[in-house]
This record gives structure tokens, C-alpha cells and sequence, in this order.
């Protein structure tokens, strides 16, 4: 359990005592932390300044395409900047995916824990509301 963040350590513990089960995988923590990450609005969080993305919402109400390239770098800016235990990742924009409401990147990597090392594929679906889902794919 050493590979899981200390807070959420402690959340599950109290779960515990309480009688609910945790069954969360290593791979489940680490794209769940991910998810939230990228859900963090820059600037509203305490620990630093840079972490999260800017408004992504405004961008999708403009009357223009959001700026892909720029959005591309500012994912693995953040994953390369505050999720260390993804090394040797790949983010790739899937241009084969048609839906001005939806946006979505591959992401490969290699992750590691306290005696652990997985492969780790997922997809990064931005919506138009500005929601972020990382669901891991088979």
C-alpha cells in the first residue's frame, strides 16, 4: 500500500474500520489521480500555482478550435511535472476520433511503485464542459 498517497492511505483505513472493502488496483489509483489532477484549475491549488489546467471550458465556448498542440503539451507538462510515478509515457491526440464535443489522447507509460511496475494504457477524454475522464483501455 506504500505506492498509494498518504491521505488516501489514511481515507482507506478509516474506510476499513468502518467495514468497506478496498479493492482499487495500483493502475486504478494511479489514473484516478491522474483524472483529478487534470480536473485541478491552475491557480486554485494550494501546493502550487502550476498545477492543473487553465479553464478548459471557455476554450470549447469560443467560436474557434481549442488549441490542440498547446493543450497536448500542457496534459504531459503536468503528468511529467506532478505525477512522478508515470515514467517513459506517450501522449498521443487521436485524430480519428470525430466529435467536436469530445477530445481524446492516448496515453502509454510505464508506472512504478514500491515494488511494482506496470504497463499502464488509458485514454484522456476532455468534454466540452471542461470534464476530464481517464478510463484505462484493454
Amino acid at each position: 500500500m506504500s505506492e498509494v498517497r498518504l491521505l488516501k492511505r489514511i481515507a482507506t483505513w478509516q474506510r476499513n474500520k468502518q467495514g468497506f472493502a478496498n479493492n482499487i488496483t495500483f493502475e486504478e489509483q494511479l489514473l484516478n489521480d491522474i483524472e483529478s489532477l487534470l480536473n485541478s484549475k491552475q491557480g486554485n491549488v494550494l501546493i502550487d500555482t502550476y498545477m492543473g489546467l487553465p479553464d478548459l471550458q471557455s476554450q470549447f465556448q469560443s467560436h474557434g478550435m481549442p488549441d490542440l498542440e498547446a493543450l497536448t503539451s500542457q496534459i504531459r507538462y503536468q503528468i511529467t511535472e506532478f505525477e512522478p510515478r508515470l515514467t517513459q509515457f506517450s501522449l498521443t491526440f487521436n485524430e480519428d476520433h470525430q466529435d467536436i464535443s469530445c477530445f481524446i489522447w492516448k496515453l502509454q507509460g510505464e508506472a512504478s511503485g514500491k515494488n511494482i511496475t506496470r504497463d499502464i494504457i488509458a485514454n484522456i477524454k476532455i468534454y466540452s464542459n471542461g470534464q476530464i475522464i481517464v478510463d484505462p483501455t484493454v
